[in-house]
Formats: structure tokens, sequence, C-alpha cells
């Protein structure tokens, strides 16, 4: 019977994968400790655990856990990712625009981390092996080949339109070594009437294809699955729900499994990709790109105004 794979919607069943259950409840030992419970992550299945533990089970895969490795994070915040790594690699560059105020900062990142990082994490980890960057992830400011593992969870959605994520994207796949593996976590629609809008886009399978795979010289680490149990469905939590948990201020949910969200007409879960990158170098990549089809970078832009003007009409 085959295992868990590296690209697929997040699903109930992945939680009691022996590895990917051991990878959260080492990342998250502080969650444990605070909710008390055993069995953790069971009972709190909640699809950012699956997301950080799915890249960094990817990157154990494909040889980025090492003494001499190098990583990136992108719209990396202060996520648990970052701080974990510090311990298994040898430097962690997190990047986000964390000088920007605006709706999602005030969640996920502040200025803050570029001064005292360690304020946002209670488990342990390595100062000295993390830099902290305020940088847009459309202007990657690294050389080519930089990093043997780049990772990005739930943040690619927030970049803006469809073109500005491709080019973050692309330059992710830039900064990456050859033969190096990429982490890369978004919204998979499963419901709803498009893409949404600049700021908080929900792929579906052609959308995440064109968005991540065509034209890019790396390949998923195992088939793109995205099948979902009806175990999975049953039980979405609303986002209104989610939001007034966030508003409380408690650790935790109110709803768990929290894996699943509506949203009016949007149905939505976390899809996770490893990209493993061709042993071609980003130069000859630029070089050949011309030779290929052109990047659907227009009609997309089309359907996303669509979706947009659909969005102001009801």
């Amino acid at each position: 019977m085959p295992g868990l794979g590296h690209c697929k919607l997040c699903e109930l069943e992945d939680f009691g994968d022996p590895e990917l259950r051991e990878l959260i409840r080492d990342v998250y030992a502080s969650d444990r400790e605070h909710f008390g419970e055993p069995d953790f992550p069971r009972g709190r299945e909640y699809r950012k655990y699956w997301e950080v533990a799915m890249t960094l089970r990817s990157f154990g895969a494909y040889g980025a856990l090492r003494d001499d490795a190098e990583v990136l994070g992108v719209g990396a915040g202060h996520e648990a990712t970052i701080y974990w790594l510090t311990q298994k690699v040898n430097r962690v560059v997190a990047t986000d625009l964390y000088r920007t105020e605006d709706e999602w900062s005030e969640l996920d990142s502040g200025a803050e981390m570029l001064t005292d990082p360690g304020r946002y994490w209670d488990g342990p980890w390595n100062p000295d092996r993390l830099e902290v960057l305020h940088m847009s992830a459309l202007e990657l400011e690294f050389e080519d080949e930089s990093f043997d593992a780049v990772f990005s969870s739930s943040s690619i959605e927030h970049f803006g339109e469809f073109a500005e994520i491709r080019r973050a994207v692309e330059d992710i796949y830039r900064v990456l070594r050859p033969g190096g593996v990429a982490g890369l976590s978004t919204e998979f629609r499963l419901e709803g009437p498009g893409i949404g809008w600049p700021g908080l886009l929900r792929f579906d399978e052609p959308e995440l294809r064109a968005l991540l795979l065509d034209g890019l010289w790396w390949d998923p680490a195992t088939p793109l699955d995205t099948t979902i149990s009806e175990r999975a469905l049953s039980a979405p939590v609303l986002m209104q729900d989610a939001l007034a948990d966030i508003e409380a201020g408690v650790r935790g949910w109110s709803q768990y499994p929290h894996i699943v969200l509506r949203d009016g007409d949007y149905v939505w879960t976390s899809v996770h990709l490893a990209l493993v990158k061709s042993r071609q170098t980003a130069a000859e990549w630029r070089r050949r790109t011309p030779e290929l089809p052109p990047k659907p970078t227009p009609a997309w832009r089309k359907r996303l105004g669509a979706a947009r003007a659909r969005l102001l009409r009801r």
C-alpha cells in the first residue's frame, strides 16, 4: 500500500500517519503540553499543523535537513517552520513584509520579528542560525541558486493577482539550487464561483497547475492527488466562527477538525506540493523559456476580472 504522498490535499486521515503525527508532536510540543492531551494531535486536527509537517517531511525525504543546508522562507511570518529548522540546518532566512501594516500582518507577522523573533516562539530554537529580512516575495533579493530548500505555507494566495503570484513562484524557482526542494502550501478551492480576488485567491486543480507547474523545471515529488474524503468534508468550519475565535484570542480553536472552511459559496482546504528542481540552472531555464508556450497570464486576468464582477453583483 503506498504511503502518504507529498502533493495532496489536507485529509483528516493524514493525522494518523505515524511520520506526520510525530513531526506535528515535535514541532508543536508546546501546544501538546498546553492542551495536555497524550494523543495530540488527535482531536486537535488543524490544517496549519499539517502544512508545516508536510513541508518538513518533504525536506527530510529530499535531503534538505542537513547541517550545511540553507533554507528560505517566503511570506514566512513567524510560523513554527522557521524555528524548528534552526535546529536542523545551517541557516534559515525568513522573509516577509514585516514592516508593512495591514490586516494580514496583524495576524501573521510584525515588525518585532526583525528585532526580537524569540517573542513569537516558546519552544527550542537556535537564534544564531536565523536571519529575518523585510522583503517582498515578488522581488527576492538573492542570487540564483542560493538555497537548498524554500518553503511558503498559506502565503502565496495573499500576494496579489494571479500574475503577481506567478512572478513570486518563478522567483522561488530561481533562487532554489538545482536538485533542491520547495515545500509550498496554499488554498485549494473545493467549491466556489471563481478564483477569488487579489489578496485572497483560492485555486482549483487547473489553476494550481498553471500557477506552480507550467513552464517551470521542477517536478512534483509524488503525483498530485486532489481527492478528499467525505469524512473530511463532513464538518466544515464556518469562516465567521474562525474569525470569532481569532478575535477571542484563545489558544486553539472552538471547533475541530479545523481542516475544511466555508465562507458563503466558497469551500476550501489546504494543498501541499513538494517540488524537486531540475539539475539545470536558472540561467538555462531563462534562456530556454522563450521557446516554451506563453504563460496563461492574460486568460487568468480575464477570468479573475469576471469572478470579481460576479462577486460585486451579489
